[in-house]
Formats: C-alpha cells, sequence, structure tokens
C-alpha cells in the first residue's frame, strides 16, 4: 500500500473534499462516480468509500423528516418528536444524543419583555426505527416553565438539535450527522384576551391608521398564529416607507415580537432598515441581518 495518494489523484480528491466541506453532495457524487474507476490501489479506494459512505449517509439524513411537537401538561409542557421517511422499505437511527432547547419570551402590554430560556441533553440509548410512510414518535421528556401573572402573552419555541450518530439501512451502517428538525413556536394568551386569531392583515390595517395605541398594536400582534409571523413582518415590510418615524417606534414591540427577538432595544429607525432589508430580500437583493441592538 503506498503511502501516500497517489499524484495523479490528488486534485480530484481535493475537490471532492471541498465538495463534502461545502454540502455540494450531488457535485460530490458525480465527482465520486467518475474517480472511483481511476482508483487502483488499496488508500485510494479505501478513501473513496470512506466519502462514499459519507455521502450515503447525508442521502439517508435527506430522507427523514423530523418536528417537535408539544402537549401541555399540569405544570409545564410534554416535548416529543416526531420522525418519518421516504425512500426505504426500513431505516433505524441514533443520533449520539438530542438536545433540547427553548426559549419563553413574554411581554406586556407596554411592550417590556422577560425571558426564559432552559435546556437539556437527553441520551439516546436505543435506535429508532423508521419504516416507510409511519410517523413515529419519540417522547423527549418534559418542560416546566414558570409563566407568571402580567402578562399579555408568553411565546414559547422549541428547538431540538440531533448530534452526529449512525443510520441503518438493509444491514448497513452510515454515518448520519445533521438531521434536520422543524421547531415549533406555542403562544399562550392572558386570560383577558380574545382566543379568536388575528390575520396579519388587521395589525397592518391598524398599524397604518391615522392613530393607534401600543396596547392595541400588540394585542392584535399577539394573536398572529406564528405560522403566520413571516405573512405579517412582509406585509409591514411592503408599506414601511409609509410609516412615519413615531410609528416607527411604536411598532418596535410588535417587530421584536414578530421576529422573536429581544428588539425592543433596537429604535423604529433601525426596525425600519430591517424592514427596507426585508423587502429587497424577497425581490432578490439585500443580505439580512438583525438590527444590531436586536439580540435573540
Amino acid at each position: 500500500m503506498p503511502a501516500r495518494l497517489a499524484l495523479e489523484l490528488q486534485p480530484a480528491f481535493g475537490e471532492l473534499k471541498a465538495a463534502v466541506d461545502e454540502g455540494a453532495d450531488d457535485v460530490a457524487r458525480g465527482i465520486l462516480r467518475l474517480l472511483r474507476p481511476r482508483c487502483s490501489d488499496a488508500l485510494s479506494v479505501r478513501m473513496a468509500e470512506s466519502y462514499a459512505r459519507i455521502l450515503r449517509g447525508r442521502a439517508v439524513r435527506d430522507a427523514v423528516q423530523g418536528s417537535v411537537v408539544i402537549e401541555p401538561v399540569e405544570g409545564g409542557f410534554a416535548v416529543a418528536l416526531e420522525l418519518s421517511q421516504v425512500g426505504y422499505q426500513r431505516l433505524a437511527i441514533q443520533p449520539g444524543h438530542v438536545r433540547v432547547e427553548w426559549t419563553a419570551r413574554s411581554v406586556d402590554a407596554l411592550g417590556r419583555q422577560a425571558v426564559q430560556i432552559g435546556g437539556r441533553i437527553v441520551e439516546v440509548a436505543l435506535e429508532w426505527v423508521l419504516p416507510a410512510g409511519e410517523v413515529v414518535r419519540v417522547p423527549l421528556g418534559e418542560d416546566r416553565l414558570q409563566i407568571g401573572d402580567g402578562f399579555l402573552a408568553v411565546r414559547c419555541e422549541w428547538k431540538v438539535s440531533l448530534g452526529a450518530g449512525r443510520c441503518d439501512v438493509n444491514g448497513e451502517r452510515f454515518p448520519v450527522q445533521g438531521l434536520r428538525v422543524r421547531d415549533v413556536a406555542v403562544v399562550r394568551l392572558a386570560r383577558e384576551l380574545p382566543t379568536d386569531a388575528v390575520e396579519p392583515a388587521e395589525l397592518l390595517r391598524y398599524a397604518t391608521g391615522q392613530s393607534v395605541r401600543v396596547e392595541a398594536l400588540l394585542e392584535r400582534a399577539v394573536r398572529i398564529p406564528p405560522a403566520s409571523y413571516a405573512e405579517a413582518l412582509d406585509l409591514l415590510a411592503e408599506r414601511v416607507g409609509d410609516l412615519a418615524p413615531a410609528r416607527m417606534q411604536e411598532l418596535v414591540p410588535v417587530v421584536a415580537w414578530l421576529t422573536g427577538t429581544s428588539g425592543i432595544e433596537a429604535s423604529g429607525e433601525e426596525w425600519r432598515d430591517w424592514l427596507e432589508g426585508r423587502r429587497m430580500e424577497s425581490e432578490g437583493a439585500g443580505n439580512l441581518d438583525l438590527p444590531r441592538r436586536a439580540g435573540r
């Protein structure tokens, strides 16, 4: 076995490594397909097989869909992970660990915020078997959030990330990492608020009226379903040029709520610039960053 990779193969393996590192898996597979017939010594064959296993593991990763599911229980919330897959008759995965992170961001009628954060590691003792076309639910324990009185609404968000592990397909094992899991957000409203949802267009209608109250703006914003936050921000971005500086300042706690940030430290003009950037990004231009003082 040669101590070093043959010179004529080094450029191709360099391109393969770069494609894998950049996550350009289709490009990497194309390079590997052309490269493998040229591998005749044990070292190059072993390297090619190692890259092939990585790419097969990523194909499995891309076939798996995951989402966080939350159910209220006495004193808190039960957290679970729902998993499904397409493309394999039977697939089993075992991540190295599961990290559960949550943020509870409350806002009062004046726009003042309070934030709680928490997290934990869940060790995975057994592999998860995912039959084709079935949804498998994996319990991940419970989180106890201390939600006090005096708030208008509390936005609770959970994020689950899976550590690098392995997968088993048809008796073959591959490394797998970067499994994608869809986050979830749950909103709890103060008892005195109506519970029916508010459409983003209603928030825009009120926000662009002749006069507004911050309390009424927030009451509308917190009743928008989390799945519609992006739509609400897009509508505000489309009309941001019509909003006077004083109105933008009144909208600061609203935009902070919709973006899930502690953005009340940012000024109305900083949020105006951000909304302008969001509008430009939707038109294929711009590079959107949160205002400097709008931390997560």
